[in-house]
């Protein structure tokens, strides 16, 4: 799920009732981008005999920097990456095939609901309560071609909630209806991949540079 809204079709069988959701209150609103976004993160995206595919590390260096994932425990999260499609040429598509990754309950997002300017291939964590500081997270996926030879990325981390609770699956993941994304790589970087990037976000200063 993505800062586009994601509907959800929740079907109630014991009431026969059919509910729709876009993002959730979550049970603290006041938190920043310092207690859920990682410390260090990079990106590497590219194409072998097996066809394109996107790799994300992410570490977060002190229990602090996961306060808000940890406090509760039917949190989520998502490093989004946005492949741009605005002029039609995005390098990802959609994820495809192979994917895997080590953050707890780990689920491939869906594109529902999103913009079709901005291409989103992304692995996300259904218990992010678990996660621990001080340990390199990974995600990786195979991916459909975009139309694109080389495109812009976009990095984005999001935090939210499980609905219902207790349910890991992409559909169940709704992002926070407030403070819920904040950019770690914006398209303004004009980073082009393939390639390879890392940021640092508010660990000792914010900024990112080539791998």
């Amino acid at each position: 799920m993505k800062y586009a809204l994601k509907l959800v079709l929740i079907l109630c069988l014991s009431a026969g009732i059919q509910a729709y959701a876009q993002t959730m209150a979550c049970q603290s609103t006041s938190t920043d981008g310092n207690q859920f976004v990682p410390s260090i993160g990079m990106v590497e995206v590219n194409e072998d005999s097996g066809g394109r595919y996107i790799y994300q590390w992410m570490y977060w260096h002190n229990a602090e920097r996961l306060l808000w994932l940890r406090s509760y425990i039917d949190t989520t999260y998502e490093p989004d990456a946005f492949f741009y499609n605005y002029d039609g040429k995005a390098y990802g598509d959609r994820p495809g095939g192979y994917w895997a990754s080590n953050m707890p309950s780990p689920y491939v997002d869906t594109q529902f609901g999103d913009p079709s300017g901005e291409k989103a291939v992304t692995i996300g964590s259904g218990n992010a309560n678990l996660l621990t500081p001080g340990r390199w997270y990974y995600t990786v996926t195979r991916m459909w071609a975009g139309r694109g030879a080389s495109s812009w990325i976009k990095l984005s981390s999001q935090r939210g909630v499980q609905t219902p609770t207790g349910c890991t699956s992409t559909w169940c993941s709704f992002g926070c209806d407030t403070y819920n994304n904040y950019v770690t790589i914006p398209f303004q970087d004009h980073f082009t991949v393939p390639g390879c990037r890392k940021y640092y976000w508010n660990y000792y200063n914010t900024t990112r540079a080539a791998c």
